[in-house]
């Protein structure tokens, strides 16, 4: 199967990073791989600090600030549920910006327009590695507002003027999640400013194992064929659920009923991950970019699947595409998958996933990012997405109008 899952991680990397971290440690896997981060993005060691996921640092961020009561966050209305719930948890208000026709952020003069006395914060998205441009210009127009970037996305991608995401606002948010560009298992950075918190603890390594057997089995899923997939998917969920094998986001979270645990650290053994694919910087986003040239090539006599304009510099998590509705998304899904290619719908709602409460938005706020919530399809992109000759012409034939 080709698809969208630890598309930076390899199978020697598992055993590499756990001898990687038998070897420097805890505390010298952790600094290992805070430096290789910070040199992917051109800072210093000592702006990055590491959590137990990207929502941590977030929060971690924002509850440094001491923003007075009243204070009010301005959202993307197209993002992931773990944003809102970190403001949610501090007892925040937040109001929702809708995106741009035709593309997966908000505009920086749709930023602005939005930004009213009681704005303290603005998380600014760069979803799927596509750069929120303009970001410069507005926090010189809007001193008082602290601009946050949400990079969980946009690893190695740049702006126009080519200054990397993750460096273009007073703060940044990273996520190393498994469908992330860089996959730890579950795992985040700050960048910036460092927050003062809590002193932060480390996961259990039975916790550690579940995320280790989860990563090793979301690589799997991106070797089998589709068929002996099915097969093995079939024999192992019900007992992996029942033995709580699998690493995930709770259910009872994404509803917006219980916590993360906001003080995780990055385990060891992540952050040896971590470090074994930041050092591979260059080549990782290399990969990428040459992978969506050769899909726009692909796509090109597609009128129908919208493609969003993109800087010379962006390196695509994934290469999304608006379709004209949602039965032309739903059939190009199937006939992607007959072909071995994993079809994704990120985001399918405005706060995804979709299902999720949405805290302070209400239905109608944000028509376009609802449109693009419905529509939205993503090829993808990294190690295990490699097409092979009949992928590329299916992809060319099913974008052509014929989803058998």
């Amino acid at each position: 199967m080709k698809g969208h899952i630890v598309s930076a991680l390899r199978w020697r990397d598992l055993p590499a990073a756990l001898l990687h971290c038998l070897q420097r440690g805890v505390e010298g896997s952790r600094d290992d791989f805070r430096r290789a981060f910070a040199r992917s993005l051109g800072v210093d060691a000592d702006q990055v600090q590491l959590f137990g996921s990207g929502r941590a640092a977030l929060h971690a961020f924002t509850a440094s600030l001491k923003l007075p009561a009243g204070a009010e966050v301005l959202l993307p209305g197209y993002t992931c549920v773990v944003v809102p719930n970190v403001f949610m948890h501090l007892g925040l208000s937040v109001r929702y910006v809708d995106i741009e026709p035709g593309g997966f952020n908000p505009s920086a003069e749709a930023w602005s327009a939005a930004i009213a006395p009681a704005t303290r914060l603005v998380v600014v998205p760069h979803n799927f590695g596509l750069v929120t441009e303009g970001l410069a210009a507005l926090r010189r127009r809007h001193p008082g507002v602290v601009f946050v970037e949400d990079c969980a996305h946009a690893w190695g991608s740049a702006d126009a003027t080519g200054r990397l995401a993750g460096t273009l606002g007073d703060a940044a948010f990273f996520s190393f999640e498994y469908s992330k560009p860089l996959s730890c298992g579950i795992g985040g950075a700050l960048v910036g400013p460092l927050a003062q918190v809590p002193e932060l603890h480390t996961a259990s390594n039975a916790a550690m194992l579940r995320q280790g057997l989860t990563l090793a089995w979301h690589r799997l899923t991106m070797s089998l064929p589709h068929a002996a997939l099915q097969a093995l998917v079939a024999v192992l969920r019900a007992p992996s659920r029942a033995l709580g094998l699998v690493a995930k986001t709770p259910d009872s979270e994404v509803a917006g009923d219980s916590w993360p645990d906001y003080a995780l650290a990055l385990h060891p053994l992540g952050a040896a991950l971590g470090w074994r694919q930041a050092r591979r910087a260059v080549s990782l986003h290399a990969l990428r970019v040459a992978q969506a040239a050769e899909l726009d090539a692909l796509l090109a006599d597609a009128p129908t699947w919208r493609r969003p304009g993109r800087a010379a510099g962006t390196v695509l998590l994934r290469y999304p595409v608006l379709l004209p509705d949602a039965a032309s998304r739903d059939t190009a899904l199937r006939a992607l998958e007959a072909a071995g290619i994993v079809g994704g719908t990120w985001f399918d709602d405005v706060v995804h996933p979709r299902g999720s409460f949405r805290f302070g938005y209400n239905a109608g706020d944000c028509p376009i990012g609802e449109l693009a919530a419905r529509t939205v399809l993503n090829l993808p992109l990294g190690l295990h997405a490699r097409l092979d000759a009949a992928q590329r012409e299916a992809v060319r034939r099913i974008a052509g109008g014929d989803g058998r």
